[in-house]
């Protein structure tokens, strides 16, 4: 039964996910994702998958802070906090099984590119991200993680043709 529920709060974490990949506003982005990692964190938990619920839970106060913060100085000192924040806490919940700690990579990763500024940039930096999640959710059984990296990263593919590739050249550029 505990499967069945975790897989369809998954699935709500999933439709915050590609809502928030749709957004041209790093802003937007972070906040959404933010509220997505909650969900994702309770569908862990469901799974007894807990390397990925803390890495979840370690996602929110980062976006929130992330979506503040304009001071490339300040960016630079949370982003190097969370990143020993995200590892510390991805060794003592992976155990001995290496795979465990894949998401601890991803979100370093994803904490480098979050802290950046430019939307294109984030779209495009978080594709790499997608593999590492991916190959965890295939290890915890997450049918909602699979199914969510999957349209996570056509989301960004989306998003990248409709911002980056096909966006109209301004007066300025």
């Amino acid at each position: 039964m505990w499967f069945y529920i975790a897989q369809g709060v998954g699935l709500i974490g999933m439709a915050l996910v590609f809502i928030a990949f749709q957004q041209n506003d790093k802003r937007k982005i972070l906040w959404i994702n933010a509220v997505a990692g909650l969900v994702f964190a309770l569908h862990f938990i469901f799974l007894r998958a807990y390397t990925g619920m803390g890495m979840n839970l370690m996602e929110i106060p980062r976006n929130l802070i992330f979506a503040r913060i304009t001071d490339k100085r300040r960016q630079r000192i949370w982003t190097a906090g969370f990143i020993v924040a995200i590892l510390t806490l991805g060794l003592i919940t992976c155990g001995k099984n290496l795979f465990l700690f894949l998401p601890a990579i991803a979100m370093s990763i994803a904490t480098v590119v979050f802290s950046l500024q430019n939307p294109r940039y984030i779209r495009f930096f978080s594709l790499p991200v997608s593999v590492f999640w991916m190959t965890y959710n295939i290890i915890v059984f997450s049918v909602a993680g699979i199914l969510t990296e999957s349209f996570c990263f056509t989301s960004i593919i989306i998003a990248i043709i409709r911002f980056d590739i096909l966006k109209k050249p301004t007066e300025n550029q």
